[in-house]
């Protein structure tokens, strides 16, 4: 008689989900209801509670706004861990705290979604992953988008109206503190402004008179040296006669919050005796009158406008000479700068020279050859100079060259990459850190998220 012995079944362990959470504190409107550190602590406790799931961290951002998803840097650090694999759920508390901009919070639930990263919102009740839960999201997002946008307009109200009762806003300025919520003069900077007024009046630049206060160590509200440009705001600077003009800039709109000059487009409040004044209305007149004259400038609402040129001699502290005449004409100089910033001024070896533009600063990305861990070496595409630009935005991933042919090819459809194909259906292509707009010759534009390519590691050599 033949027995078989059966060998219990040891049942299949279930993968453990990683799960991180993602945390927003707006520190105007919330600072008194949630400490950042109290949320981080609630998901840490929550998520190591649950046996079926792996810690994956909480990413936590201490910003102002919502609506701006590039200014948040722990938010796209969550993005690209989960575009790694490190992710596999994220935790919100809710749909305003992820995005107010409805168009951001789809593109970036989408994205997760086709990488297969469920979103839990707990508030609204949410995963991204069922079927009805983007038609949710994208009612539940306007709704959160319109919100933002009547609190941006209900604060623009109210500052409107404390301007139209004569109240200012606080602000800092070199030659002044705040005490008691009220501006009193520091005695010593304040004895510099005057200075600086003095010298202006009396013939000495911009640019010389930063000279000759750092050669005595004197240095600005943030322990800087105080350059030709500061000066030159300084001088025109209507605070320093005690009166304020209010509302020499505004924002756009409450998605870009991109501040602009307000040429007309807004009324202006000049308020009188708002606090003590360090120089006379009659000094500040006659330096915006002397400055207009030597830059060639226009002086509108009582002050001179900035100059876009300095002309000073090399060391010499003589009287400054009238505004040199440019040598070449406006139209020259744009065409100029038009030119060197294009494909056909001869300086372009890669297929995207001159074409990769950042939208946070405006300027090129640049081919540096990168050397990766798998001994592969190749060309990527680096934002160099965006520190000296805009160093307060976010900088653009590095894109290498193949990477970025490819993806490129797949969002428009192509079978392959071709350069000479591409110069004839785009004008050019913007990067917001790892969003690739392609700006088609028609005025139209497509998105994609660049992902990197996951690297080789070459293994370690085992120790004998």
């Amino acid at each position: 008689m033949k027995i078989n012995i059966l060998e219990p079944k040891t049942p299949a362990l279930k993968p453990r989900k990683k799960v991180a959470a993602y945390a927003r504190v707006s520190m105007e409107t919330e600072r008194l209801k949630h400490s950042l550190s109290a949320q981080v602590s609630y998901y840490s406790a929550f998520i190591q509670k649950n046996p079926e799931w792996v810690y994956a961290g909480v990413y936590a951002d201490d910003v102002i706004s919502g609506t701006d998803t590039g200014k948040r840097g722990e938010f796209n650090r969550l993005i690209a861990d989960c575009d790694a694999g490190l992710v596999d759920i994220v935790l919100v508390k809710s749909i305003s705290r992820f995005a107010r901009n409805t168009v951001d919070l789809l593109e970036t639930v989408r994205h997760l979604k086709d990488i297969g990263v469920d979103v839990w919102f707990e508030d609204e009740g949410i995963h991204s992953m069922d079927g009805d839960g983007e038609l949710m999201l994208t009612i539940l997002a306007s709704f959160a988008q319109e919100e933002s946008r009547s609190i941006s307009e209900n604060c623009k109200w109210g500052i409107r109206k404390r301007y139209e009762r004569g109240e200012t806003r606080g602000f800092k300025i070199y030659g002044y503190r705040t005490k008691k919520g009220k501006l009193v003069i520091q005695e010593d900077e304040a004895a510099v402004v005057r200075r600086i007024f003095q010298m202006f009046l009396d013939g000495d630049s911009c640019y010389i008179i930063g000279q000759k206060l750092a050669a005595e160590g004197v240095k600005s509200y943030a322990g800087k040296t105080l350059c030709g440009e500061v000066i030159s705001g300084m001088i025109r600077q209507e605070k320093y006669t005690g009166c304020t003009l209010a509302q020499k800039f505004y924002t756009e709109n409450h998605i870009t919050h991109k501040q602009t000059r307000n040429s007309g487009e807004l009324p202006m409040y000049f308020m009188e005796g708002t606090h003590p004044a360090i120089i006379s209305m009659e000094t500040f007149e006659a330096a915006q009158k002397e400055f207009a004259e030597r830059y060639g400038v226009d002086i509108v609402n009582g002050i001179a406008q900035k100059a876009s040129y300095y002309y000073h001699r090399n060391g010499e502290s003589g009287p400054h000479p009238k505004h040199r005449p440019p040598q070449w004409s406006e139209e020259r100089r744009r065409s100029h700068s038009e030119y060197f910033r294009t494909r056909e001024c001869g300086l372009c070896r890669y297929d995207f020279s001159h074409f990769i533009e950042c939208e946070n600063c405006g300027g090129h990305l640049q081919a540096s050859l990168k050397h990766y861990v798998d001994g592969s070496s190749e060309v990527g595409w680096v934002d160099v100079e965006h520190t000296q630009r805009a160093k307060d935005t976010p900088r653009p991933l590095v894109f290498r060259d193949t990477a970025l042919k490819k993806q490129i090819a797949e969002a428009l459809g192509w079978e392959a990459f071709n350069a000479d194909r591409m110069f004839e259906t785009l004008s050019g292509i913007s990067v917001n850190v790892n969003m690739v707009t392609l700006r088609f010759k028609d005025d139209g534009a497509q998105t994609f998220r660049y992902i990197p390519p996951k690297q080789i590691h070459r293994k370690r050599k085992e120790s004998n």
